[in-house]
């Protein structure tokens, strides 16, 4: 049965409220209602007693002293018939104006009644003695006004006595009375009002208290959506609102204003430090993300406050430092791992440990991480350039070793072609030169690819640039082929590049994109700006065979080439030159799988 109660009672407090007015006030009603109704059944019953009584005054005076001058020689039935000839004349008009009054005299001497008005209706009782048990012969016998309610002649009835009292001497008595039936619908009326007024005062306690609840309702939401605003923003501000729970909102703003205040040196550098911060409590629920962890991995605070650590993660798999120290109690420091966040994978480098209260109770545990993305790719970068350095350096030595002896042999062959006669041998000689002058072009390319680049820059649009290569292209036989899809963004401002290296380096991109289509194709080049807005983008999208994905890494490798007549230097060239500019470049493989699309980025600063 309690726990039958429990579930009735409401949890709002509004409701509370408005069930407790309601009860209170219907129960105090129903009370009132009761006890009205109690007192104004008792004020009835008096008022028809003292109406009763007042007949059986007026019945007394009228009576006045007739029982004295009754003739007594004459026998009882005639004495009887004597007074009630006198009286009734006197009687009866009185009660025409009270017609469901019952009235009458009654003769002590006599015991019989000598009057019961109205006469049409009771005249039949007149003679008759009232019994032995009739509360009539008490009145008589102690003098003394008396209402008695039961049955009697009448039946059911409210009757008041008075004794007659002449010469100090009780001679007899006088009643007026009514139907209970009579006061028992007088009764009912009152009663209905009662009820009607009490239904109507429950209402409107129950229409009051629907108004009142609603309105704290009202003022508890404003109370509860600001309390709900406030950990994400101590600037938020509650509106006032009329009433006590008014100081329940100052209370609150200015608990607001001081927590506003109170704000550690510890929090400001949290907010203001450019290393990510993520706490989770020992479920691995979120609890904090600091302004640059939110930036780096594209979700606000509130977006994820109390959900699943891996709701920021895109790939279930990832093996986090963060979750390993929370339940393995593994700290780890200064680790490097990749980040699948934000629909990317960025490098990072983490520290992680566990978080303690001030009683040294472990209640979750923290990350600080950094983007270390593009620090890898200018490391890369460097390595790229000290081995492409050193391999210049190397292979200008070789270039320079092979060219003085290949020199002189071509030398002698040329004077053996001129002196010696024509013969099935000059045509062995003319193969001799040939392959020389292909080995000395292969020399002149590594010489001019370990050579220092000499820039000269000018400032340039790279939708130019392009215009020039495609000149260039078109003159080229094999270029007809092919169908260029240009989409430069003209919004884009001019660079400053060294012209004709850059020209050189799209050049050999887009010869590359031509020989990688066997029949007819397409080539889409596109300039755009970076989403970062700290480059211009170059992309070249072919629609040739492709490159198998082992071979990606190595295409910017010097002398790698999948061609039978290549020297393997041209993307290395084309490399080099984008680093000097201080620039990046990257291929992928197209979405729909058919060929790649080679992406410069140079840089607007």
């Amino acid at each position: 049965m309690r726990n039958f109660l429990k579930r009735l009672y409401p949890d709002k407090i509004s409701a509370r409220i408005f069930l407790l007015i309601t009860l209170m006030s219907c129960a105090s009603i129903m009370v009132v209602a009761v006890l009205i109704e109690k007192e104004g059944r008792e004020l009835l019953i008096q008022e028809k007693s003292h109406k009763l009584f007042a007949i059986t005054k007026m019945l007394d005076l009228l009576l006045d002293d007739a029982y004295t001058h009754v003739d007594t020689s004459l026998s009882k039935q005639q004495q009887i018939s004597q007074l009630n000839q006198f009286l009734s004349p006197k009687v009866e008009p009185l009660l025409a104006t009270m017609p469901k009054i019952g009235t009458g005299y009654y003769h002590k001497g006599l015991d019989a009644i000598l009057v019961y008005a109205p006469k049409v209706a009771y005249g039949v009782n007149v003679g008759k003695s009232i019994p032995a048990t009739h509360k009539g012969r008490e009145v008589m016998e102690t003098g003394l006004n008396m209402v008695d309610v039961g049955k009697q002649v009448r039946g059911n009835i409210m009757n008041a006595m008075i004794p007659i009292v002449r010469q100090d001497k009780v001679v007899g008595y006088i009643w007026a009375n009514e139907t209970l039936d009579d006061i028992e619908q007088q009764t009912l009326v009152f009663d209905k009002n009662v009820i009607i007024i009490s239904l109507v005062c429950m209402f409107s306690c129950i229409l009051i208290a629907s108004v009142l609840s609603r309105k704290l309702n009202t003022d508890i939401a404003v109370i509860r959506d600001g309390l709900q605003a406030l950990p994400f923003d101590l600037n938020y501000r509650l509106p006032i609102i009329r009433g006590e729970l008014n100081q329940i909102v100052s209370g609150i703003n200015r608990l607001a204003e001081k927590l506003q205040k109170a704000k550690t040196m510890n929090e400001l550098i949290l907010e203001n430090t450019l290393d990510g911060v993520i706490t989770v409590d020992n479920n691995g629920s979120i609890t904090m993300l600091n302004p640059a962890a939110e930036n780096m991995t594209g979700y606000k605070l509130e977006q994820v406050l109390g959900k699943p650590y891996y709701t920021i993660v895109d790939d279930k798999n990832f093996q986090s430092p963060l979750l390993d120290t929370l339940f393995n109690g593994v700290d780890h420091v200064g680790v490097e791992v990749d980040f699948p966040v934000a629909k990317q994978i960025i490098k990072i480098s983490s520290s992680t440990s566990h978080l303690k209260d001030h009683n040294g109770q472990i209640m979750g545990a923290v990350v600080i991480f950094k983007d270390i993305t593009e620090q890898k790719e200018v490391e890369k970068l460097i390595q790229q350039t000290e081995r492409l350095v050193a391999i210049g350096e190397l292979m200008a030595g070789i270039a320079h070793e092979i060219r003085n002896p290949l020199a002189a042999v071509r030398g002698f062959v040329q004077y053996l072609q001129n002196d010696l006669p024509k013969c099935e041998q000059q045509e062995y000689i003319d193969i001799i030169l040939k392959e020389v002058d292909s080995i000395n072009q292969v020399i002149q390319q590594l010489l001019d690819f370990a050579a220092p680049s000499k820039n000269y820059y000018v400032s340039i649009h790279i939708n130019t640039l392009i215009d020039d290569v495609l000149v260039l292209l078109n003159s080229s036989h094999r270029a007809n082929d092919i169908e260029f899809i240009l989409h430069l963004d003209p919004s884009l401002n001019a660079l400053y590049l060294d012209r004709e290296l850059i020209k050189q380096a799209l050049l050999n991109l887009l010869i590359n994109a031509i020989q990688a289509i066997k029949l007819n194709g397409k080539i889409e080049i596109s300039t755009m700006l970076s989403v970062n807005q700290k480059y211009q983008l170059i992309q070249i999208k072919d629609s040739g065979e492709g490159i198998k994905p082992e071979l990606m890494d190595k295409i910017f490798m010097p002398f790698f080439t999948t061609k039978m007549s290549g020297t393997g230097l041209g993307l290395s060239m084309v490399q080099k030159i984008i680093s000097s500019h201080k620039g990046k470049i990257s291929v992928k493989h197209n979405e729909d799988s058919k060929g790649i699309t080679v992406e410069v980025a140079l840089p607007i600063d």
